[in-house]
């Protein structure tokens, strides 16, 4: 069974969308709290873009766990997390989430 271990910072994927493909980790690196628990920003799920520019989408089971993490955190802007994921039926899940400094 493969797993991964992702650190990185958290974007929702409505500004994943929205952003050029090449501002995208300047863009995750001060994405802002407020944004990742908006509405539309909740329901659009939620990816890591690490430090060197790889875009992980995480599956919609992480969307609760992330949602309770960047609603319990002091951090403002660029939120780091670590996400434990293993493959299950052919996809990765989400397996534990926890903020990183």
């Amino acid at each position: 069974m493969a797993t991964e271990t992702v650190d990185g910072y958290v974007i929702d994927v409505g500004c994943v969308r929205k952003n050029a493909r090449d501002e995208l980790l300047e863009k995750a690196r001060t994405h802002s709290r407020e944004c990742a628990l908006m509405g539309h920003c909740v329901e659009s799920g939620y990816g890591i873009v690490t430090d060197d520019d790889r875009l992980t989408i995480l599956d919609s089971e992480a969307t609760p766990k992330i949602v309770n993490i960047v609603e319990e955190s002091d951090t403002e802007e660029g939120i780091r997390l670590r996400v434990q994921r293993e493959e299950q039926d052919g996809s990765m899940e989400t397996t534990s989430i926890e903020e990183i400094s």
